[in-house]
């Protein structure tokens, strides 16, 4: 998969869940300069209840290796583990939406 397309296809399924499940947004997708991982940083929308922590915009960066970039791409949707890591690490900045309780399917 060329690597625009990649992009795409990571910052759309990855921004899709956060809304959906923690009330923020993809705010950066990029290839490191290394080229061995995607990150992803990753920003509370404005009716989260922790946009400002400690009056600074909270933000979470991770990162995903090329493999779980590329199954990402290959299934347009997120395996359960990179959820569950998603999930883990938004705890700071996320708000768990309620009724959002299903995960979504790989």
């Amino acid at each position: 998969m060329n690597p625009r397309k990649r992009y795409a296809t990571l910052f759309t399924t990855i921004d899709t869940y956060v809304r959906a499940r923690h009330r923020c947004f993809v705010a950066e997708c990029f290839l490191s300069s290394s080229e061995t991982e995607w990150v992803i940083c990753i920003r509370p929308t404005e009716e989260n209840t922790h946009t400002l922590v400690r009056g600074v915009h909270a933000c979470k960066y991770f990162s995903l290796s090329l493999e779980e970039a590329t199954e990402v791409c290959a299934v347009n949707g997120l395996g359960s583990s990179l959820w569950e890591r998603i999930d883990h690490e938004l705890r700071s900045i996320g708000d768990s939406v309620p009724g959002q309780t299903a995960k979504p399917s790989k």
